[in-house]
């Protein structure tokens, strides 16, 4: 688990399907991504389980992914992704669910992330695509030191070199 002064960071479990699926029915949530919300609690815990491996099918790559809850009221306000890949990289990706847009959940569940990736997982930088016309989270991406680097196949992409602070 990682802490952060207002949020809890749970290793994701099958078990927060029920918690999770219905803020992740909300469409808001897809203005940005291809990815759709879940068809039922089934099928969510279903792609819960195989995340929960913590392991790409293949092996290649460390798959985390934590939930994040308020550490007031234990509510949960969505949810944060690493993937690690072999080179020693790493890419990020977050949603949070509409009603906790705009209070800095966002920036401060992603510095948390990133410092877990550097200090215990040993990542030496981090990168995240995001669409162009999603100005929230570019502003969320840039406040924490990442920086343009050109475009991928998911939009504009972002780096930083993990290991210091900001």
């Amino acid at each position: 688990m990682v802490t952060t002064p207002r949020l809890r960071l749970e290793p994701l479990l099958p078990d927060h399907a029920d918690a999770m699926f219905e803020g992740l029915r909300d469409p808001r949530l897809y203005a940005f991504t291809p990815d759709e919300p879940p068809v039922s609690r089934a099928a969510l815990r279903a792609r819960y389980e195989r995340l929960a491996t913590r392991r790409s099918p293949d092996g290649s790559q460390q798959w985390l992914n934590w939930t994040v809850a308020d550490r007031r009221d234990g509510a949960y306000l969505g949810y944060l992704q690493a993937t690690i890949r072999e080179d020693g990289g790493a890419a990020v990706a977050y949603v949070l669910f509409h009603d906790a847009w705009g209070e800095g959940y966002a920036r401060e569940a992603l510095r948390a992330v990133l410092d877990e990736l550097a200090e215990r997982y040993g990542c030496r930088d981090a990168d995240a695509s995001v669409e162009p016309d999603n100005a929230r989270s570019i502003a969320v991406l840039e406040a924490l030191g990442f920086v343009a680097d050109g475009r991928d196949e998911d939009g504009l992409r972002y780096r930083k070199a993990l290991g210091r602070r900001t």
